[in-house]
């Protein structure tokens, strides 16, 4: 082509190796298999799916002919719920938020976070006394507004961590403080070492009778 300039040899060399090293990183930010920020991420979309099971099951009582069945499968879905959420709370307060304790712009960010972690943890054991009380009759009354108002609250607590708590985590905290969170959560699942990419932290959840398991 007349008056087009042939790149110098070391220019082509030069944006070769950028366009690689672009590629490789965002081969890197893909694979979130070894990722404990993307882990708990997750653990948060199949904890939020649980909570939607639990308001439709909560629907599901209106029926009187199966209201026994319902109640007991409801039971069910709230004590597993309670458990994914404890050992996600777990995560949280002992491998994350302590690493992040010398970040003072959100130190009040993490204790109110903590703080909002008891709440949910009242909130459900509120839900327990509903189903547990009078054979189920308060239940039918309670439970769905007991259930919104922990989706809500839910909701605003997992936006607050991905949008303040994980981004400064992910500023702050070198490889190896990552690695070792990643370390501490397959551990307190049995599982230790690097990571198992054929798992995963949120544990694939399923729908066991209808239910979506917990992280």
């Amino acid at each position: 082509m007349v008056g087009a300039r042939r790149a110098k040899p070391h220019a082509r060399r030069e944006n070769d190796f950028h366009a690689c090293a672009l590629l490789f990183d965002h081969r890197l930010m893909s694979d979130d298999r070894n990722d404990p920020l993307e882990k708990l991420a997750s653990a948060h979309r199949s904890l939020e799916e649980n909570l939607n099971d639990l308001a439709r099951a909560a629907r599901a009582l209106g029926d009187a002919r199966g209201r026994a069945g319902a109640l007991e499968g409801l039971s069910g879905v709230v004590a597993y719920f309670e458990r994914s959420m404890s050992r996600h709370h777990e995560d949280e307060e002992r491998s994350l938020f302590p690493r992040l304790a010398v970040l003072e712009a959100i130190a009040p960010t993490l204790e109110r976070l903590r703080q909002e972690h008891k709440a949910h943890q009242r909130a459900i054991n509120e839900l327990r006394a509903a189903i547990e009380r009078d054979g189920g009759a308060e239940a039918l009354e309670k439970l769905p507004q007991l259930i919104e108002d922990l989706r809500a609250a839910y909701h605003r607590h997992v936006t607050c961590e991905e949008q303040e708590v994980f981004p400064a985590a992910r500023r702050f905290l070198q490889a190896s403080a990552m690695q070792g969170i990643m370390n501490e959560m397959e551990t307190r699942r049995g599982r230790g070492g690097q990571g198992n990419p054929a798992k995963g932290i949120s544990g694939r959840p399923y729908r066991p009778g209808g239910m979506r398991r917990g992280p």
